[in-house]
């Protein structure tokens, strides 16, 4: 069980992140949500099936829009459905680039 001091530290160190995060620029906090997702098991999976998804992730601004969103890379982070969404984003862009489809 933490004291109350390690509760207030928790605190505070998430505040101060978060108000950094809010300070950076939108190419910077897109890099940081490209992290967060590449960490997924799901994602890692999906690179093996399709090594070009990420090149597509990083050249499409629809998808950079999408993932600068913080609210909607913590929603697909958590979501299952919000994430067959974004492998059926992923997989239409694909398609239109003539790759393989996503399962």
């Amino acid at each position: 069980m933490q004291t109350n001091e390690e509760a207030i530290w928790g605190i505070s160190k998430n505040i101060f992140s978060y108000v950094r995060y809010l300070t950076l620029s939108k190419e910077e906090k897109t890099k940081i949500n490209i992290s967060l997702v590449k960490e997924k098991y799901w994602f890692q999976e999906l690179m093996i099936t399709e090594p070009s998804v990420l090149k597509l992730i990083e050249g499409d601004e629809e998808i950079r829009g999408y993932l600068s969103s913080r609210k909607m890379v913590r929603k697909l982070l958590r979501d299952k459905e919000e994430r067959q969404r974004f492998k059926g984003l992923l997989n239409d862009r694909l398609i239109n680039r003539g790759h393989n489809q996503l399962n």
